[in-house]
């Protein structure tokens, strides 16, 4: 609030002075609309020029704060006649000197020297007014913006509670009103001014038509005048500047924190007041000159003194000229509560409002403002600008005793009544508090120790019946049901590849004879989810239903398992989609990664690298789908149940509407049969996806079933090297490269084949440096360079991730259906758990060398075939082979 405190008048209060001020002077108008004031004081041989422009912070462009006082020093950038740096060697030569400042209403510049040096400052003056936007260049611009950051940051940013007092005018008035910003502007503003900025603020607001010229000191008039008239006078009138339209608004009281690099805590109260010599001005002044200017003052007795609340306090006025700011500023006593502090301060004022001031006190306040202005007297400078300042917002450059008349001329039930108006209106309370002192042993310092890990196994079934299993959660409203068989997609006819995926979709979108749009209907009823889906070995449909409502919807769900609809326009409608599906997932260079791994991999002619396409799909009929959903609910299924609701209250509803799914005809299933691949040499394959931005680069390495003996140590090799955010592959190729969004390596977890994962789609600039990475990282491992750490930190890591893997009753019993899908017990996992906490480097090592062997690799790129080529060469990579999909 830089203008608030520049403008401020000490007010106090006296008996009424034996003989009236009078201060003379001589005020015209030049033909151009600037304003002359000339006074003549001989006292001393010195003369003094004070320029008022009536421009401030208040008439800033918008998004360009700060701009008045950055154009105060570009003011002083040099002419042509008189260039940079001049303007101060010729005054100062001559024993001169000069400065300037801005405030939200105004910015006057002043000079003063000897009497003899007058005629050369008002040559100076002008000069300046009159070319100093023809010589503004950018590299002056950018020196003073410079000079004002430096000046922002000393006297705001870098000084105690600066970034406060600069905040309330934001606090304080809404965007887009003239006082909204500060006098100093931010640093975004200021760096965003330019040259073009700077000439039109020049020739919309220093023109003479704006200014008021003061020439006071040892001159004769007569001499004067004419020169005046010749160096000003001949300056061109300008279009009268703009001024902002100033709505009313409403205040609302509000509380503010800042923290700052501060020793004591600070209250700052505030209230509007009205303008700058409008009624109750005068009044609000007086109220702070009693209320807070020194150790006699109500707040400093009351709140310093005899509570000792605070070490320091004061109340000011900060008269402006559209509206005016009431101020109380208190600083913390040591040990001392805020809240207190400013309640005590809220206890002052109301006491003041009840009350109001006595005779005496009003006294003082004129008392003060006699010393005050009879010190302003004596100073040829501050009497010149205060000639100004009355000018402007009176109209009076002798307006010296008017103000003291003012002061004496108030009653205490004038200042009360204004007092009472004021602080009914809303006020902002700023605190600022210090950043906390540095404790000798901080206690964030010392990063607490991390301890043993609590017991965990994998909550076993509370019930069971027959090939029903269930699982209880307390607090849960909620059922789920999962009914698995172990009948996938391995029984695809060749040619109608997706055939046991599209008869359980089909089959999950409509029972009890409802067509899909009509089951659904039905099931939103009771909130439920009916789904399918398939796997290799597997189908798996899962019911998902608030607890309430499972009498009501599980004869539909035993419908869909026994009796689906198989409705003839939801065929069609699903074929349509899968097609569709599928076309998308052909331009989806992740799907076409995996997809084409598996076919190099495994062989085209494998059962895992059997895929649905548009052909295959397309050759679907709806009796095909039939078929298959009757051999399917002809096998024997497993139901797994977890739900808040015990036991005894679901089972019933279970037996008696899923009795025919429970009791199934036929044995599931097929034997497992091992695809394992063990001899597999070193191949790169490119599948071309011109202009693509990224590259998808999949590695794969011949790896262990999930029954294997070290199928679960390499598991946490794989996560060392790809399996969290700080893994070696996401570490290097994201956040140290930035090549990737992200990087991972995975060990499948399947009894028929083993097979390690490395993924991760990068720019496509950076293709053949990610593979050097890749590569590098791979080179290390084959080091043995994995450490206990690691070590430590990838079995932490998969103990998390089994037991998030459990997180809801949904994803507890898909971990069952998995494990039963496999052939291993589900309580295998706890036995995993233990065995890893023994698990050593030396171990992951020796696994990891052997595995995540280059020699043995399959690189699959996806990307713009041209560009991989190219960043292809030199890598030491086997020949590339070019496959399409």
């Amino acid at each position: 609030m830089l203008g608030f405190l520049a403008t401020a008048l000490l007010l106090t209060q006296s008996t009424k002075p034996q003989a009236g001020i009078k201060v003379p002077y001589e005020k015209y108008t030049l033909a151009n609309g600037m304003k002359v004031i000339l006074h003549v004081d001989k006292t001393l041989p010195v003369a003094t020029i004070n320029t008022w422009f009536y421009v401030g912070s208040k008439d800033e462009p918008e998004r360009r704060s700060g701009f008045a006082h950055l154009f105060e020093h570009l003011m002083f950038m040099g002419t042509k006649r008189v260039p940079n740096g001049q303007f101060d060697s010729i005054m100062e030569s001559a024993g001169g000197y000069n400065n300037a400042s801005t405030s939200e209403d105004r910015t006057n510049y002043y000079s003063f020297g000897p009497s003899n040096l007058l005629p050369t400052l008002l040559w100076l003056d002008a000069d300046r007014l009159e070319d100093l936007a023809n010589e503004m260049s950018l590299k002056k611009v950018d020196l003073q913006r410079d000079v004002v950051k430096n000046e922002r940051r000393q006297n705001t940013e870098n000084t105690p509670y600066g970034k406060a007092f600069e905040s309330i005018n934001g606090l304080m008035y809404p965007k887009g009103h003239p006082y909204s910003t500060s006098v100093i502007g931010s640093h975004e503003d200021l760096t965003a001014a330019t040259v073009d900025d700077v000439k039109n603020f020049f020739n919309t607001f220093y023109v003479p038509n704006n200014a008021s010229l003061v020439v006071a000191g040892d001159f004769e008039p007569k001499s004067i005048k004419p020169l005046i008239e010749k160096m000003f006078g001949s300056l061109p009138r300008r279009d009268d500047p703009p001024r902002k339209i100033v709505l009313p608004f409403e205040y609302k009281s509000r509380k503010v924190t800042m923290v700052d690099d501060v020793a004591s805590s600070k209250s700052l109260m505030i209230w509007h007041t009205p303008a700058y010599g409008k009624l109750g001005d005068f009044e609000m002044r007086t109220a702070a000159s009693v209320l807070g200017d020194g150790p006699a003052s109500l707040l400093y007795q009351k709140i310093v003194v005899e509570k000792g609340l605070a070490t320091e306090i004061s109340a000011s006025n900060y008269s402006l000229y559209y509206q005016s700011a009431f101020v109380i500023d208190a600083k913390l006593a040591p040990g001392k509560n805020q809240q207190d502090l400013e309640n005590a301060i809220t206890g002052v004022l109301n006491d003041f409002a009840s009350k109001g001031p006595t005779s005496g006190q009003l006294q003082r306040v004129a008392v003060k403002a006699e010393a005050r202005i009879a010190k302003v007297l004596q100073s040829l400078d501050s009497k010149a600008d205060a000639m100004n300042e009355y000018e402007f917002y009176f109209g009076n450059p002798d307006y010296f005793q008017r103000e003291l008349d003012t002061y004496h001329a108030l009653s205490p039930s004038q200042v009360v009544s204004t007092f009472k108006i004021v602080m009914a209106k809303g006020s902002l309370t700023l605190r600022i508090i210090p950043k906390s002192a540095e404790e000798k042993q901080n206690s964030r310092d010392e990063q607490p120790a991390i301890g043993p890990v609590a017991p965990f196994e994998l909550p076993r079934p509370t019930a069971s019946a027959g090939n029903v299993k269930f699982w209880y959660r307390p607090n849960v409203p909620l059922t789920e049901i999962k009914v698995l068989y172990k009948f996938g997609s391995e029984n695809d006819p060749i040619g109608k590849e997706g055939l046991s995926a599209f008869t359980t979709e089909l089959m999950s979108r409509g029972g009890n004879k409802l067509n899909s749009g009509m089951f659904a209907d039905f099931l939103d009823q009771y909130g439920a989810e009916v789904s399918g889906m398939t796997g290799l070995k597997s189908s798996l449909f899962s019911l998902s239903v608030p607890s309430s409502g499972l009498g009501k919807v599980a004869n539909s769900f035993a419908s869909v398992l026994g009796s689906p609809t198989l409705d003839k326009s939801d065929f069609d409608q699903l074929k349509a989609e899968m097609i569709a599906s599928i076309e998308e997932e052909d331009t989806d260079p992740s799907v076409v990664a995996n997809k084409v791994s598996k076919i190099f991999f495994f062989g085209k002619e494998s059962e895992f690298s059997r895929f649905a396409t548009k052909k295959s799909v397309g050759s679907i009929t709806l009796e095909d789908v039939k078929a298959m959903a009757s051999k399917l609910a002809s096998q024997k299924c497993e139901l797994l149940v977890g739900s808040g609701t015990q036991f005894g209250a679901i089972n019933p509803i279970i037996q008696t509407s899923l009795a025919s799914v429970i009791n199934g005809k036929l044995q599931s299933g097929s034997p497992v049969n091992s695809s394992q691949v063990n001899a597999f040499k070193a191949r790169v394959v490119i599948v071309d996806r011109p202009k693509a931005v990224q590259t998808v680069i999949q590695v794969l390495f011949p790896g262990l079933r999930s029954g294997d003996e070290y199928h679960l140590p390499l598991n946490l090799a794989s996560i060392v090297l790809g399996g969290s955010f700080t893994s070696r592959l996401n570490a290097n190729l994201r956040e140290e490269k930035g090549f990737t969004y992200g990087a991972s390596a995975r060990v499948s977890d399947d009894p028929l084949f083993g097979l390690v994962t490395l993924n991760t789609p990068v720019k496509t600039e950076v293709t053949g440096a990610s593979i050097v990475e890749i590569l590098k990282e791979l080179k290390r491992i084959e080091r043995k360079d994995i450490t206990a750490t690691e070590t430590q930190k990838a079995r932490k890591i998969f103990r998390t991730k089994i037991i998030e893997s459990i997180s809801t009753l949904s994803q507890l019993l898909d971990k069952v259906a998995s494990q039963s899908i496999k052939g291993s017990d589900f309580y295998e996992i706890d036995k995993k758990l233990k065995v890893s906490e023994g698990i050593g480097e030396s171990l992951l090592n020796d696994l990891a060398a052997k595995h995540f062997d280059t020699n043995r690799a399959l690189w699959v790129l996806v990307g713009d075939k041209d560009e991989i080529l190219k960043q292809l060469k030199g890598l030491g990579l086997p020949e590339p082979e070019i496959y399409k999909l």
